[in-house]
């Protein structure tokens, strides 16, 4: 509505479009986030719609004054899209002197100045972004839209280890089927949806071992040893 507004010349309220992500990793924030940018760009409320991926490292210098430096890179890089500031929470961490409040007061007075052309996502753990948010005057007033990403169920996880397998071209055979359920049953997995990408791509380099001397082998077929395997390392890893 404010957008039809615009065009035929009315006066319009400035549409307050940042949000903060919360939930555990893998849950699937940066891709809403992606598909939220395309979304604004569609409507006409973002000239682009690329998405800017960034974490602390990517804002915080080491010397006074360079992290604003840096920051104000990154904004430009995203202008007419959506800065998506992942674990965001580590921007600060209760220290007198670290530079990560110099970011967040950068992001803050950079807002102001680009309001209508720069959608800014603040992401992490629920918990630790009410305490980011809270930390500042500035990002409370300004960040009014909250959405909790929660942890996927054992249904979840295995439709999404099969359509990993499947957009490869590879199938569970129905020992490895057995075993899939059961895991995801009887354990709780850390990492959620990138759980399930690590697990997949480890059970198919498991599956290229296993039949690299045997052509009769159906090569598009993962069995329970792969998965076996793949399972043990990615556990080790999470």
């Amino acid at each position: 509505a404010q957008q039809k507004r615009k065009e035929k010349g009315y006066p319009v309220v400035p549409v307050q479009l940042h949000s903060v992500f919360s939930g555990n990793p893998g849950t699937g924030k940066t891709t809403v986030a992606e598909i939220y940018a395309d979304v604004l760009k569609q409507c006409g409320l973002l000239k682009r719609g690329h998405t800017v991926v960034v974490s602390r490292s990517d804002l915080v210098a080491g010397y006074v004054g360079q992290t604003a430096m840096k920051t104000k890179r990154k904004i430009r890089e995203a202008l007419g899209g959506v800065l998506f500031i992942d674990e965001a929470y580590a921007l600060y961490n209760g220290g007198r002197d670290d530079f990560g409040k110099e970011a967040i007061e950068t992001i803050v007075d950079e807002m102001t100045k680009h309001n209508e052309n720069l959608v800014v996502i603040l992401a992490g753990y629920q918990h630790e972004m009410e305490q980011l948010v809270e930390s500042n005057p500035g990002l409370s007033s300004r960040f009014k839209k909250y959405f909790y990403f929660p942890d996927y169920d054992e249904k979840d996880l295995i439709e999404m280890t099969h359509f990993q397998a499947n957009s490869y071209g590879y199938h569970f055979n129905e020992w490895a089927e057995s075993f899939l359920r059961e895991k995801y049953t009887d354990h709780k997995v850390r990492g959620n949806g990138r759980f399930v990408n690590n697990l997949v791509n480890e059970a198919i380099q498991f599956q290229a071992i296993r039949i690299m001397d045997d052509e009769a082998e159906d090569m598009n077929e993962l069995e329970l040893a792969d998965l076996e395997k793949a399972w043990n390392t990615v556990r080790r890893e999470s």
